[in-house]
């Protein structure tokens, strides 16, 4: 029999279905009989000086996997960052090739050659190891006119259906329970591996440890508290007027009678 939390998850895993569904049959693609002018694309090309090399066709087919591409409204791809009025150009550089990319894309061994090996620093903050294109010269960048083909319309009735599962898979933390449901790990989708999972909670140890017993703090010190009075710290100094502050301050002898031996409130008191 079927209990309460079985019944909302079948509603999170059809809500997740559906939402899937439709994301799919989200656009409809039309052709257009004249292409549209978008901009203009910058890619990379070989380049003309290497054309004529034998190994032209594995220059192409490393640059299908290695080549971006940016699209611009400027021909010289220059924009402004933000409010400044400066333009700067557009960066663009060739992508670097992770391991698990090289294998799960079963890239050839004779690759290596084009390829050295370097550490990289993620958005993560974690080094990784990746292969980097050693030969850039034998590569250019070309930029021309980016014409659109086709057009994708969208379905209004669809696009309101997917705010209704989009609001309710976010008022219930949906996703989150299918992702559970499926057995995924948030760590995983970050990026995260388990070693640095492991390195992290070692580190969180560490500082609820030293929330507990700080080892700079002596156990002797005493914990209370000794309060200190503004009025108490200000010197004298500061009292003096501005035209005495330079010369040196008078300081009287103070004369001092010897008390002699009995009771405390017999003897005469101290006097200057």
């Amino acid at each position: 029999m079927l209990n309460t939390q079985d019944l909302a998850d079948r509603q999170v895993i059809a809500a997740v279905r559906e939402y899937h569904a439709l994301c799919r049959r989200r656009y409809t693609i039309i052709k257009l009989e004249k292409p549209i002018q978008r901009g203009w694309r910058r890619f990379y090309a070989v380049a003309e000086h290497a054309a004529t090399r034998p190994d032209r066709p594995v220059l192409e087919a490393i640059l299908g996997v290695i080549g971006s591409e940016v699209i611009c409204k400027n021909p010289d791809f220059r924009q402004r960052r933000g409010r400044h009025r400066k333009l700067v150009e557009v960066e663009q550089s060739l992508r670097p090739i992770s391991g698990h990319i090289w294998d799960s894309r079963y890239l050839p061994d004779k690759w290596f050659g084009y390829f050295r090996r370097e550490l990289l620093l993620e958005r993560n903050l974690h080094w990784q190891p990746y292969w980097v294109f050693k030969q850039p010269s034998l590569v250019e960048l070309r930029v021309e006119r980016n014409c659109l083909w086709h057009f994708r319309e969208v379905d209004p009735a669809i696009e309101t259906r997917l705010s209704e599962l989009e609001r309710w898979l976010n008022a219930h933390r949906g996703r989150q329970r299918y992702d559970w449901l499926k057995g995924r790990s948030r760590h995983w989708i970050m990026g995260e591996s388990k070693k640095q999972r492991s390195l992290q909670r070692v580190h969180r140890q560490e500082i609820a440890r030293a929330y507990d017993d700080f080892p700079e703090v002596d156990p002797n010190v005493s914990p209370r508290r000794i309060r200190l009075s503004p009025r108490r710290t200000i010197s004298n100094i500061s009292r003096r007027s501005p035209t005495s502050r330079g010369t040196p301050l008078r300081t009287e002898p103070v004369r001092v009678r010897v008390l002699p031996p009995g009771p405390l409130s017999q003897s005469p008191s101290l006097i200057r």
